[in-house]
């Protein structure tokens, strides 16, 4: 039990004044607030051995006036800041750090410009070679170019998520890869939480570290079909895939790599959210329903000031998903799903029929795996201990 005449033990914070506040935060277990600067000086004075009412004295003759250590401390508790007793010296170092630095290193720079120009110039000399939707069609059996695909483009994703893992650790950020879900598409998503202690020049590399890789998945995979020519078919299928998930990065309104880099330009601290909230009680104001707004007073002002003008592109942003989904994907999914439906009702063992049924369950497999995810975030979730 705490007492405000002894004093607590913190775990290892890191602090980082930004724009008149401190961003203060624990990278193990990526927990993170804004402060003011007056309450990061007293997080200060805590951690420097302090007991919570010398700290209150110390803020009273600092700034003219009492705190609330009780509520304070809860606030710090909430945030699990607070340690149970004297903490072991020194935290674990964060691995890959070494890989990281070679991969983002000089000559690893140059030889990625060499990869990219070499493509470049390949299909310009041979335009055949260039991305186009024909390549994917590579084989007569769906189930081939599914299965080819579905698994070349899994590799290809995890590479992406590890080139954001290796530009953070190269800084000594530790994440992680997790498994997520953005309106009606399941994706792999690196955390890179523990950014928001880094200053923010550094921050923009790992955040664009994933789209860097698909260039260079594109540019790789172009050269090594020209190379290996028994390969090309799978390669330059795999080449143009992987323009539509570079392209998708663009999706802001889904807090994709380019969210991330536009929240980190404008300063922002949980824009998505605030957004929402704006987007809410703007409609709840509307239908005239006063006791369904949210209250903006615990919103960041920074983030307050950017989603007066950024609302309505999120709401662009999933108008042009939608549309895209009932214009362009939902009549090619119908088309394929009555073809392949044919074929299976048919009931002949032929091998167009179980070409048919196999692209069919690893389809609905998907979409199942989506509503999954989904169900799962409306799960409470226990707190971490």
């Amino acid at each position: 039990m705490l007492t405000h005449n002894t004093p607590i033990h913190l775990h290892s914070l890191s602090f980082l004044p930004d724009r008149g506040e401190v961003v203060i935060g624990r990278t193990d277990i990526d927990s993170y607030a804004v402060f003011p600067e007056d309450g990061a000086a007293l997080v200060r004075e805590l951690q420097a051995g302090r007991t919570p009412a010398q700290a209150a004295d110390w803020y009273a003759g600092r700034y003219g006036e009492r705190v609330d250590m009780g509520e304070f401390l809860g606030t710090l508790d909430e945030l699990e800041f607070l340690a149970d007793g004297p903490l072991a010296a020194g935290a674990a170092p964060v691995r890959w750090q070494r890989l990281g630095r070679a991969m983002f290193s000089a000559p690893a720079w140059f030889a990625y410009v060499a990869l990219i120009a070499a493509a470049v110039a390949l299909c310009v000399t041979h335009p055949s070679f260039a991305p186009r939707s024909e390549h994917v069609f590579f084989s007569d059996y769906l189930t081939v170019v599914t299965l080819s695909v579905f698994a070349g483009q899994l590799v290809l994703t995890l590479v992406h998520e590890f080139f954001h893992v290796l530009a953070a650790r190269r800084i000594g950020v530790g994440c992680r890869v997790r498994i997520a879900r953005r309106f009606y598409f399941v994706v792999f998503e690196t955390v890179l939480d523990g950014l928001v202690v880094v200053p923010r020049a550094k921050r923009y590399l790992p955040i664009l570290a994933g789209m860097l890789c698909d260039v260079l998945a594109i540019a790789g995979l172009t050269v090594l079909a020209y190379l290996v020519p028994p390969l090309a078919g799978i390669c330059l299928a795999l080449a143009f895939t992987t323009i539509p998930r570079l392209v998708w990065q663009f999706y802001f309104h889904l807090r994709t790599d380019v969210y991330a880099l536009l929240t980190t330009a404008l300063g922002t601290v949980d824009l998505d959210t605030v957004t929402r909230g704006v987007l809410r009680n703007r409609f709840h104001r509307l239908v005239r329903r006063p006791g369904h707004l949210v209250d903006e007073k615990a919103w960041h002002p920074r983030d307050r000031q950017v989603a007066r003008w950024y609302a309505p592109l999120h709401l662009v942003g999933y108008a042009a998903s939608l549309v895209m989904l009932l214009v362009v994907i939902a009549p090619l999914a119908w088309r394929f799903f009555s073809d392949a439906a044919t074929q299976i009702a048919s009931g002949s063992g032929t091998a167009q029929f179980w070409d048919s049924a196999l692209v069919m369950t690893m389809t609905f497999g998907q979409l199942a795996f989506a509503a999954l995810l989904a169900w799962r975030e409306r799960q409470p979730r226990p707190r971490t201990t």
